[in-house]
């Protein structure tokens, strides 16, 4: 018989109570949800257009148009990616439309008016890129300029830049550098090559921004830059950085759409600052800096993208700008009540 059997029933060893029921941790999809609200909410908009769009023209779902589309959402993705970094650190950049046009530019004037090879020509057009972003960097970081001003001064130099170099005309390849013109309307394992080079930059850009300590005071840099420097932040270096990388983006954009094309003209990437900026605001970016994601540009430039073939295939091209403006509009718009949100939130 055991020692217990033998005890009065009050003095028995009772069994240990039951553990305490605590609350569940809140849901991992829900704090997922609430982190990702905005990206989610533009992931509905862009299933509804695409789900309009196919009912307008089923001609939306031709496996060319889809191929073309995605063509031209991975080119703004390029080019816009850029512009979120600059934009998540605080900044803006309003050359990107430009800086496209000069690398075109100059990869084609050379090739064809002073008989350089392809390689060499579109290494300097990248150079010259890159030289116009730490230009544009050193400026704003060394000399403490608003980036609003000298990114404007810097596209209407550009621009006039393009047109004094092409005398105000199309340059063109004239069918010659079929390998070089492949990297922009060839096709690659069923998908535009375009694509690869966008998926490439996402997952660079993507790693730098969420695993890297580059990433982490770009955010803290955009969100307060006072305190960011106050806690030993190097805010001028990671600011420049910003754009050379958003220089170099948009060159790569550049080489891709006179590849594409196959010619470059003085208006070519004209307005594409703007398109940059709303795919990125309507991917999650805010105008503020300190928010914004790679997954939310890439849902902005599909946006974009699917609304401009949405109005051409409906046969109201003329549209276009309106329907860009509108765009823009709604993106500023929604950035702006997201901000309030959240500072609610948080004064609560």
């Amino acid at each position: 018989m055991s020692l217990s059997s033998d005890l009065p029933s009050d003095l028995a060893p009772s069994s240990p109570p039951p553990a305490e029921k605590r609350p569940l941790p809140t849901s991992r999809v829900r704090q997922l949800r609430t982190a990702f609200a905005k990206e989610l909410t533009m992931l509905g908009v862009l299933a509804g257009l695409v789900v309009v769009t196919a009912i307008l023209n089923p001609i939306f779902l031709d496996p060319d148009n889809l191929r073309n589309t995605l063509r031209h959402v991975s080119l703004i993705s390029l080019f816009a990616l850029g512009e979120a970094v600059v934009i998540i650190a605080g900044g803006i950049d309003l050359s990107v439309g430009s800086v496209i046009c000069i690398s075109a530019i100059v990869t084609s004037t050379l090739t064809m008016q002073a008989g350089w090879d392809i390689g060499p020509a579109a290494g300097l057009a990248m150079i010259v890129a890159l030289g116009i972003g730490l230009g544009q960097g050193l400026i704003v970081t060394a000399l403490g300029v608003q980036p609003f001003v000298v990114t404007l001064g810097s596209m209407l130099l550009l621009r006039g830049f393009a047109e004094v170099l092409t005398g105000g005309s199309d340059v063109g390849f004239q069918g010659h550098f079929p390998r070089f013109r492949f990297l922009g309307e060839g096709v690659g394992l069923g998908l535009p090559m375009p694509f690869w080079f966008a998926a490439a930059a996402l997952a660079v850009v993507a790693f730098l921004m969420h695993r890297t300590i580059f990433g982490r005071y770009g955010y803290a840099i955009g969100s307060n830059s006072e305190a960011a420097r106050l806690s030993g932040v190097p805010v001028q270096r990671i600011r420049l950085a910003t754009y050379v990388l958003c220089a170099g983006l948009s060159g790569v954009a550049g080489l891709l759409y006179v590849a594409y094309l196959p010619s470059a003209t003085p208006a070519l990437g004209a307005s594409y600052e703007l398109h940059a900026v709303a795919a990125a605001v309507l991917g999650g970016c805010s105008l503020l800096g300190g928010r914004g994601s790679v997954f939310g540009v890439l849902l902005g430039a599909s946006i974009m993208q699917v609304t401009f073939n949405a109005v051409n295939l409906v046969g109201k091209s003329l549209w276009q700008n309106v329907v860009a403006g509108a765009v823009i509009l709604v993106a500023v718009i929604i950035d702006r009540v997201f901000e309030r949100r959240s500072a609610q939130r948080r004064a609560k």
